[in-house]
């Protein structure tokens, strides 16, 4: 987990669990690696994305056009309540304002959710 999110509350039904990229994650591709194993010493970081992105090649997402900083990062929050609209989960609101500022200090987009899923156990006899 990203050390940022360990100071973003936790309620008894939600809490920040990662982030997740928006739109969606920047896609590296065989041509990016080739440039940085070319001009970056093997080192795929920002710049060599960026450099990389300056002679031609994209993100690998079909039919992205966005350059890697149009590419963001949304705090991911796990919820763990049965209901499929959100809107309808307790305290939803209360724990999104809670987390606002802390999702603008630290540059985040926004916040997108998921449901917590929920192993059941079952024997298996052969």
């Amino acid at each position: 987990m990203n050390e940022k999110l360990k100071r973003y509350p936790v309620a008894e039904n939600m809490k920040v669990i990662d982030t997740i990229g928006v739109p969606h994650p920047y896609v590296i591709t065989p041509n990016h690696v080739v440039h940085a194993a070319d001009h970056f010493s093997g080192i795929l970081g920002k710049e060599a994305i960026e450099a990389a992105e300056r002679s031609g090649v994209k993100c690998g997402w079909k039919g992205c056009k966005l350059p890697f900083e149009g590419h963001e990062q949304a705090v991911l929050i796990e919820v763990d309540d049965p209901s499929e609209d959100l809107n309808k989960v307790p305290g939803i609101f209360a724990f999104i304002e809670k987390c606002k500022p802390l999702a603008a200090e630290d540059g985040f987009a926004g916040f997108a959710f998921r449901k917590k899923k929920t192993i059941t156990q079952t024997e298996v006899t052969p």
